[in-house]
């Protein structure tokens, strides 16, 4: 994940502590899919150096400016973050703001509040650091009621830019300013990577008991771009249940999991990486093939709930008179049994949505599944009738290849 690049937006940054601005930093560069902070207060409070409490403040804070949210099971999202998939060409959804080592340095913390802000909305907001990506302004916008920056005249704005100059390469003019550049000392410093995924994934493994003391972090990268690759295509909730589906079901295999220990439980050195061999490259297949299988098993488990569900709410009906007069616990049951039912139904048309995206590209993959598939309920049609198109087809290939 990250930044998205309106968190360095000025206007948005008037009111930031030193320690907010930080804060904003480390979420943005540990949130992981969907924004999750796979992060505990604590955690993040050991980060930062100071008490839980501040940190619940600080939170508090940014969940009132709509910039963190929590869910109902109390998991925390940044919501300033920007997916970015490795690919060859890049358009302009693509920009994000990079995490420079000197918005952290004690010289530009140092700095008054305006110059941070000005320097800050320029590197972050306007990415004045891609080459030949330069912005134009006019002094005035900087100051007065409207201004980007809360000071009141010409004269302080020329101060401001006059100190932001020392990180920003820049011409002032009489009415403009023109900003060109990031100072390549400033540059050199290096950034902070994001550890979202890694992070994520490990809090993951940790859930369902896997030794993470003794894992190989080549191998935690393997996982994670097989996470990235479901989150990218199916969104997060989808993503999400496969994965830990998968860790479940391998932990639950002894002779999967022990296939599967010994594929990542390795020394950094000791993984092959060469023309014949990639052992890297099989971790990431063996675990794309578990999650493709948990698929077809949380479909499965969904049926089934389903099913258990529909039987409560036929039972809960029936009962729904006691004397002539409505039950209310029963009509409570009938109430909630059609909440979760809706639930499910829901999570049934996504997996539906997702396998009817996919089915031309992996069609063996759906024919060896078909008499899985076939027992699903009623919202799980489409595909079914897709793949009898595909056996149909195949066996209608082998008969004339036979002839």
């Amino acid at each position: 994940m990250k930044h998205h690049p309106d968190l360095f937006d000025a206007r948005t940054l008037q009111n930031d502590t030193r320690l907010l601005f930080k804060l904003k930093l480390l979420l943005g560069t540990v949130c992981a899919y969907g924004g999750e902070i796979p992060l505990s207060k604590s955690e993040i409070a050991k980060r930062m150096k100071t008490s839980g409490y501040r940190i619940n403040v600080l939170l508090q804070k940014l969940v009132c400016e709509g910039i963190v949210h929590s869910d109902d099971n109390g998991k925390l999202f940044f919501n300033k973050f920007i997916f970015i998939q490795e690919k060859e060409s890049t358009n302009k959804e693509d920009l994000y703001s990079k995490n420079f080592n000197f918005f952290n340095s004690d010289e530009f913390l140092s700095e008054e509040r305006n110059v941070q802000r000005l320097v800050l909305h320029y590197v972050g907001k306007e990415l004045v650091y891609i080459p030949g990506n330069f912005r134009w302004g006019y002094i005035s916008d900087l100051y007065g009621p409207l201004g980007l920056l809360n000071i009141r005249t010409r004269k302080e704005a020329l101060r401001i830019l006059e100190k932001a100059s020392k990180y920003l390469k820049m011409k002032i003019y009489n009415d403009n300013f023109q900003v060109l550049s990031v100072h390549q000392e400033w540059l050199d410093m290096g950034e902070v990577y994001s550890e979202g995924a890694e992070l994520w994934v490990l809090k993951q493994l940790k859930k369902h008991r896997f030794c993470c003391d003794f894992l190989s972090r080549k191998a935690v990268w393997q996982i994670a771009k097989v996470m990235e690759d479901y989150y990218a295509k199916f969104g997060y909730e989808y993503a999400t249940e496969i994965f830990d589906t998968a860790l479940f079901n391998i932990q639950k295999d002894k002779m999967r999991s022990h296939n599967f220990f010994k594929m990542i439980y390795k020394e950094e050195n000791e993984f092959t990486v060469n023309e014949e061999k990639n052992e890297l490259d099989e971790i990431s297949a063996y675990f794309r093939a578990v999650m493709e299988s948990a698929e077809i098993n949380y479909a499965v488990q969904l049926s089934i709930d389903l099913e258990g569900i529909n039987n409560k709410k036929k039972a809960a009906e029936s009962n729904l008179f006691e004397d002539g007069k409505l039950s209310q616990k029963n009509n409570e049951i009938v109430e909630e049994a059609s909440k979760q039912r809706e639930s499910i139904i829901n999570r049934l048309n996504h997996i539906h949505y997702c396998w009817l995206s996919r089915v031309h590209q992996d069609p063996e993959w759906f024919i060896e599944n078909y008499y899985r598939i076939k027992s699903l309920p009623a919202p799980i049609l489409e595909i079914k009738q897709e793949i009898e198109r595909l056996i149909a087809a195949k066996n209608k290939k082998d008969r004339r290849y036979a002839i």
